[in-house]
């Protein structure tokens, strides 16, 4: 049992057996003494540990505890292993297995340590001392029934109030009133010795009205007669909070800025993963929002680059350099859409490059704008330049003594001319002026029967209108008319033969709806379907151009197959979808 406290304990514990051998020595006594278990174990005399003037002294003492003396302290000097002679107050009493006497236990204090302690002490009481008095923190001991018992000089200035008007007051007094319940009840439960949380935050009052918060960090302490203290360390952080909260209002403010910008905005690090990504970008390549992009390369979102190019710009990023360059972003359905790329570095605290940022400003509405003017540039050029010149032709024609029948067909040329370039300028008039227009449900079995009707009166052909619902409501325009008579008119005016026939059908497949138009024309190459479908600006004249362009605003599709399958000779046939209109929701 002596020993297993001997271990625990910090002084030097030496225990000896009747020939005053030394049998034991704890971790202090073995380090005061220079020595080592296995010196132990190898035996040692008491005399061996003591200099020669304190040997009677320590022998007639412990001969006068076996005679069951009272025992008392003494003062001698140790020696050290090393012939080190260490100055010590001992202390020693005899032990004993059940009544017998058995040898002696001592206990040692290393005098030449305690002076140098003692001052150490001083010094570490005065420096604590005016740690505390000039801290930083507000300090305050707080002891029964809510009294401040101590206060420094911080709490002082913090509180705006002197030393009198704080000790021995209710702690309480200096609270917010919305802080009184939270404060008091930690108290009470610390007090209590319940676990609560030592650091929360609440607010004070200063004396001349100002509200403080504040965070505490406390403990609780029980002094020699048993009472509980709580020690408590006060910050004012009502500076940081406000900094705290302008901080948050600027980041919601950018956030908000980038979150609702138009743009689409991407934050690669440097080795190109992009790490943010705002919503419009992932709009513009099919996704619904930034976090999806996250995690993908540059190369996956841009179409056209080479590795080489790709490592070109990102050494150009690592160079501090910025670009604005022309790009297609990646659509998630596999689509190009057109964009602006202005990328800059970006750059860490201390200056070094750690990724760039880039914008992407979707250019598909001004490429389109572009396509458009340079097929208005190229119909007033080719389209309406070749009736100019057939109108040029049948004035050539005209003279005064001209035949009447050579008049007639000058008239007729001049007439047809005129007539075919105010065609074309009306369809392309109605065409732009239906660009802006919104799209709204409308009945197109109603559209499709008017521009059959006239089709036949015009151009006395046959059409046969058949297997087409009663009503079929989708999301179109004004222009869609225009549509149909485009579709109609071409089947007919491309057909030479006298027998000219025209086939409407339609079918609704989901929610979409399909126009099918076919002839018994003569039918085109698959090279030439091809180009149908493209948006190449001059193939098929303005019509097919006014198709292409609605059907791609109805967000339609358009295709070209052969009407008898692998006979191109037997006619063409056209397939328009439309998107069924929904019925608004009750």
């Amino acid at each position: 049992m002596l020993r297993t406290m001997a271990s625990d304990i910090h002084i030097p514990v030496l225990e000896f057996d009747l020939g005053l051998h030394l049998v034991y020595a704890n971790d202090a006594g073995l380090a005061l003494l220079g020595l080592d278990q296995s010196l132990v174990e190898a035996g040692i005399h008491i005399d061996q540990l003591i200099s020669d003037e304190y040997r009677t002294l320590v022998h007639t003492g412990l001969q006068r505890l076996e005679g069951d003396t009272t025992p008392t302290s003494v003062s001698l000097r140790i020696v050290r292993q090393d012939g080190i002679e260490v100055p010590a107050e001992a202390f020693a009493a005899p032990t004993y297995r059940g009544s017998t006497l058995c040898g002696f236990v001592a206990y040692l204090l290393d005098m030449s340590r305690r002076a140098i302690v003692d001052q150490k002490l001083l010094d570490e009481e005065e420096v604590l001392q005016q740690a505390v008095e000039h801290s930083l923190a507000g300090i305050f001991v707080v002891g029964a029934d809510y009294t401040v018992e101590y206060v420094n000089d911080r709490l002082c200035e913090m509180a705006g109030r002197t030393r009198s008007e704080v000790l021995h007051h209710d702690f309480r007094e200096y609270l917010h009133p919305e802080s009184v319940a939270l404060v008091q009840d930690m108290y009470l439960k610390r007090q209590s010795g319940e676990r609560v949380p030592s650091v929360y935050q609440f607010k004070v009052v200063r004396k001349d009205g100002q509200v403080l918060d504040v965070v505490i960090s406390s403990v609780v302490a029980k002094t020699r007669d048993g009472s509980v203290k709580t020690v408590a360390q006060i910050t004012d952080i009502t500076e940081e909070l406000r900094n705290k909260q302008a901080l948050e209002a600027s980041e919601h403010r950018y956030r908000s800025l980038v979150e609702t910008m138009i743009d689409g905005l991407a934050v690669d690090d440097k080795n190109g993963k992009i790490v943010y990504a705002n919503d419009a970008l992932a709009k513009m390549m099919g996704y619904t929002s930034g976090p999806e992009v996250v995690g993908l390369r540059d190369s996956d979102i841009l179409n056209g680059f080479t590795s080489e190019v790709m490592h070109e710009k990102m050494e150009a990023r690592r160079e501090r350099k910025t670009e604005r360059y022309e790009a297609a972003l990646k659509h998630r359905s596999g689509r190009s859409i057109p964009v602006i790329v202005r990328s800059s570095p970006m750059l860490g605290m201390d200056g070094e490059h750690i990724g760039s940022f880039a914008l992407f400003s979707d250019v598909s509405e001004l490429r389109r704008a572009e396509a458009q003017s340079q097929f208005l540039l190229d119909l007033l050029l080719h389209d309406i330049g070749n009736q100019l010149q057939l109108i040029v032709g049948g004035i050539d024609l005209y003279t005064p003594d001209s035949p009447a029948d050579t008049i007639d067909s000058a008239l007729q040329y001049i007439r047809s001319g005129a007539e075919r370039c105010l065609e074309l300028i009306n369809k392309t008039r109605r065409a732009e002026e239906s660009r802006a227009e919104p799209l709204q449900p409308a009945d197109l079995v109603q559209a499709l029967k008017i521009e059959v009707d006239l089709i036949e009166r015009l151009y006395h052909v046959k059409a046969s209108l058949d297997v087409v619902p009663e009503h079929v409501m989708v999301n179109v325009d004004g222009a869609l008319s225009q549509l149909i008579w485009n579709l109609l008119e071409n089947a007919v005016r491309h057909n030479p033969r006298g027998d000219r026939m025209i086939w409407v059908r339609g079918r609704e497949s989901g929610d979409l709806f399909e126009l099918s138009i076919a002839d018994n024309g003569p039918g085109l190459t698959d090279a030439e379907k091809e180009q149908t479908i493209k948006s190449d600006r001059r193939f098929g004249g303005v019509g097919l151009h006014i198709v292409r362009t609605l059907v791609a605003k109805y967000d339609g599709s358009l295709r070209v197959e052969d009407r008898v399958k692998e006979d191109r000779s037997q006619g063409l046939r056209v397939i328009v979808t439309f998107k069924i209109a929904q019925p608004p929701s009750d």
